[in-house]
């Protein structure tokens, strides 16, 4: 009796040798691999599409959790800072899942050669610049054969885009695709919002205000307020601040020895106030992340 085939989650580990995000042949695609459950940890995850292959996990943004697994994709329509934990996983059966970079160029692309089925909508209202979807037999069968193409180096270079381009077409006709479109175009407040999110990704370090990032957005600081907490779950400072800790955060968990120079490089004046503000949010001092 011939072997069965090789399972989708036994196709992504053979080429997600390591834990953590492994580079694929295809640019725009890796595979995130984790071998066990994870406490919460803070992340900033860009504009993506996340595809469970097996195993389940929760990401939070403000008070909001998002489940994804192999039922359920999930799609970040901005850059946010998240806290995500790892529900499900063993060695015996990892944690994986494919990470498609979500390139703007080709959403507009896409949209222009379909024409009127992907129109955004000027009044596209803001919502959650991240939500959970289900996994159409269209998408699970995509998922199939975009991850056995890089069994086929060969065919990569020629199929390998026409694959992801695919994938964000579907992404694009889902439940989110709107939004995605709006933002994409720079239509409404959706793209008014994006604009000012890569404006402080930039660089969050700067003094922003408030009127300042609703002049920007084209609309009055209320209806900016607003907009903005729809997107991200936060005000416009409360997110700042987070995105200069989770940055901080960064920093000293990778080995920074230096909690002031850590407080400092995110923008802040005041080491008391940093410490105050860091231990709330991750629940340690940063000292107790230098080395012992």
């Amino acid at each position: 009796m011939p072997a069965a085939p090789p399972t989708l989650a036994q196709r992504c580990l053979a080429h997600a040798p390591a834990e953590g995000g492994n580079a694929t042949a295809l640019p725009g695609l890796l595979i995130f691999r984790r071998d066990g459950t994870t406490a919460p940890e803070p992340a900033v995850y860009s504009r993506s599409v996340f595809l469970v292959t097996q195993g389940r996990k929760r990401s939070q943004v403000g008070d909001d959790a998002y489940h994804y697994d192999p039922e359920h994709y999930l799609v970040t329509a901005v850059p946010l800072p998240v806290v995500g934990q790892i529900l499900e996983a063993s060695p015996e059966r990892p944690f994986l899942s494919l990470v498609v970079d979500i390139d703007l160029e080709t959403v507009r692309a896409l949209m222009a050669q379909a024409g009127p089925s992907l129109t955004p909508s000027t009044a596209e209202p803001p919502q959650r610049g991240l939500a959970a979807c289900p996994v159409t037999p269209e998408l699970h069968d995509l998922m199939g054969r975009l991850v056995a193409l890089l069994d086929r180096p060969a065919d990569l270079p020629a199929l390998g885009p026409l694959y992801l381009r695919e994938l964000l077409y579907r992404v694009l006709t889902g439940p989110r695709g709107g939004f995605l479109r709006a933002v994409a175009m720079g239509h409404g407040q959706p793209g008014a919002i994006a604009d000012v999110l890569a404006t402080i990704h930039a660089d969050c370090t700067q003094p922003f205000a408030v009127p300042d990032l609703a002049a920007q957005a084209g609309v009055s600081p209320s209806v900016f307020y607003e907009a903005f907490k729809a997107v991200t779950a936060e005000t416009p400072m409360q997110y700042i601040k987070r995105l200069r800790l989770q940055e901080a955060h960064r920093q000293l968990s990778q080995g920074l020895n230096n909690v002031s120079g850590a407080a400092y490089q995110v923008g802040y004046s005041s080491l008391s106030q940093f410490s105050r503000e860091f231990t709330r949010v991750f629940g340690a001092n940063p000292s107790s992340y230098l080395p012992r």
